[in-house]
């Protein structure tokens, strides 16, 4: 059998795409009256139904010769398709393409972006099959970056040794710049378009460094080819890992600010890291993939958690960042984790299983009983590291249970499980980090993070002097129409009053209350006082009291401990890189695109 697709953007500004599917041999391989073609519901890296069927457009069949087949759609993201005797099918058909986003396709004026799992329809049965793919760009455009290697040099025809791998493989089509690199004698290429001029030569450079320390980690460079796909805009965060490649977007002016710039290298340092944890050291539920319905794990604070940890390592490991920094970035994770009750209620192993209903899904209860394993996973990453390295007296490290459950499990040709990634950390720490997979992990207890922290002679300490005690309500707002409640935290004093998601504060005791007032009223009050709240639920004014307590800090950040030993201080040289007696200078900025906007809580 042989299955080639085409794919056209003759009408960019449409942001259409004309896709055409001829499948040769089909007597021999799929000996039925109909097939059954379907497009996937998700994408693998993304955990989330999203029917990228609802884009597909005049779809419509013939044989060989021409002559038209019947077809009918038999479910939301399948085609029957009857052969009436042919050995040849073509099918043609159009995708719309307008979502900047990692997951999905997009097609204007300027370039394309074709994420295969939202363009290319699969011959139900032969997913394992290979095939080829010509891409014929809109009039003008002469480049094409893909991790799919051509037929020959300069083809428009690229080729997959099966479907996984062509919709692991995105296109970008343009004329965007493509620089390149090599490490270890593997060349790596950066496709960047930008609206805007950007500094493409330091860019470029400090993802070589990237991949310069984070290729150790494992030992060995698994591709024989990279490609970064980097989309620069006005606005949009975010990336996906694939095999060969990776495809993010950012915000063209995170190029811009130092902070912020350090701050977007994370995203491709995560992305970089992925090439080994997931795409191919991967949780054993995923793969081969299931395009037609969700594929469960309990692992994806291992896969996107410890991935967020490793992100930070790399480029403190690079000197791309600095020791406070680094601290800083991980005091992110730490102030999520340990200020939503959602941490509390739900296990990291329950998160990572419930991604497809509840992570991509946030509504106003999501604080309290979604937490993030990609914050999860990051800290458990770093209790990990850290009870690894003191365990062993700084033998040992993560970096040594990651790469043998790799050499264990991906170069053995399967999947990890849950136990294969507990047994690697249990054995290079004696056993030291089994409280924290029982507690932590499966648990849902307290982290003591004085205790890891501890470790390398550090502890946490509030941001900012808390000064006089301030008033706490427990709840996030938005302003629109009326001061509306967005969110309310499990257990806060709004709870306690059945204040709801929803309700529109109007008042508090007697006076009227907007976005700045509120924050600044309940601050300014004592904890304990009892505040009268007069608001609106469905149209109806009601009123209600409420008892403050205390605002806990939201944010902390690591200082160093008076009387550390030395070798505390010499483990937090070895994980930090930087040297005990230089102070921890920290410096504040704006909030980020990429920072967690879960804590605004008044």
């Amino acid at each position: 059998m042989r299955i080639h697709y085409t794919v056209r953007m003759d009408q960019p500004a449409s942001h259409y795409f004309g896709v055409s599917m001829r499948i040769e041999g089909l007597r021999g391989s799929a000996p039925a009256d109909a097939v059954r073609l379907a497009m996937p519901v998700w994408t693998p890296g993304s955990y989330l139904v999203r029917e990228f069927a609802r884009n597909v457009l005049d779809l419509r069949a013939s044989d060989g010769s021409g002559r038209e087949l019947s077809t009918e759609k038999d479910a939301k993201d399948s085609w029957r398709v009857a052969l009436d005797g042919s050995d040849t099918l073509e099918v043609a058909y159009q995708v719309y393409a307008f979502r900047h986003d990692t997951n999905q396709s997009y097609l204007d004026t300027d370039h394309a972006v074709i994420n295969g799992a939202s363009v290319f329809l699969y011959l139900d049965g032969q997913q394992s099959h290979s095939l080829t793919v010509e891409i014929v760009p809109h009039s003008g455009w002469s480049v094409i970056a893909t991790g799919l290697e051509p037929l020959s040099p300069g083809s428009r025809t690229f080729s997959a040794p099966s479907y996984d791998v062509l919709i692991d493989s995105p296109f970008e089509v343009g004329n965007q710049h493509v620089h390149s690199f090599e490490v270890q004698g593997v060349k790596h290429e950066v496709s960047i378009f930008a609206p805007r001029p950007i500094d493409e030569a330091a860019f470029t450079a400090d993802l070589k460094k990237v991949v310069e320390h984070t290729v150790p980690i494992y030992g060995e460079v698994p591709y024989s080819r990279y490609v970064f796909i980097v989309d620069f805009t006005d606005q949009g965060y975010g990336g996906l890992e694939h095999l060969n490649s990776t495809h993010c977007i950012a915000g063209y002016l995170m190029m811009e600010p130092p902070w912020e710039y350090r701050r977007l290298l994370t995203l491709f340092s995560h992305e970089f890291f992925h090439a080994w944890n997931v795409k191919r050291m991967r949780p054993i539920a995923l793969g081969p993939f299931d395009y037609s319905r969700e594929n469960y794990t309990k692992s994806l604070w291992i896969s996107e958690g410890v991935t967020s940890y490793y992100e930070n390592v790399i480029l403190r490991r690079a000197e791309l960042i600095s020791v406070p920094e680094f601290l800083d970035f991980l005091c992110d994770d730490i102030n999520e984790v340990r200020s939503l009750p959602s941490s509390r209620r739900v296990s990291p192993q329950e998160s990572s299983f419930d991604t497809w209903i509840r992570f991509y899904r946030e509504d106003e209860n999501s604080p309290n009983v979604s937490p993030s394993y990609y914050r999860q996973g990051a800290v458990l990453g770093f209790l990990l590291d850290l009870e690894i390295r003191r365990s062993s007296s700084g033998a040992s490290s993560l970096d040594d249970a990651m790469r043998r459950v790799y050499v264990e499990t991906y170069k053995e040709g399967r999947g990890f499980t849950d136990e294969d990634f507990e047994r690697a950390c249990s054995a290079i720490s004696n056993g030291r980090t089994d409280e924290i997979f029982s507690r932590s992990v499966r648990g849902k207890e307290e982290i003591d993070f004085g205790r890891y922290l501890g470790f390398a002679g550090l502890t946490l300490q509030p941001r900012t002097s808390p000064g006089v005690p301030e008033g706490f309500l427990g709840v996030k707002t938005r302003a629109g129409q009326g001061l509306t409640v967005q969110s309310r935290l499990f257990g806060s004093p709004a709870a306690l009053a059945d204040l709801s998601a929803g309700d529109e504060i109007i008042a508090l005791d007697g006076l009227r209350m907007d976005g700045q007032r509120l924050p600044f009223y309940i601050a300014n009050q004592k904890p304990g006082s009892e505040v009268s709240v007069t608001f609106a639920r469905e149209g109806v004014m009601r009123e209600t009291k409420v008892r403050l307590t205390a605002r806990s800090p939201f944010e902390f950040r690591m200082q160093k401990k008076d009387g550390a030993t030395a070798e505390e201080k010499e483990l937090f040289h070895s994980w930090t890189l930087g040297s005990w007696d230089a102070p921890l200078v920290y410096e504040d900025h704006r909030a980020s695109p990429a920072r967690s906007k879960r804590l605004d809580y008044v």
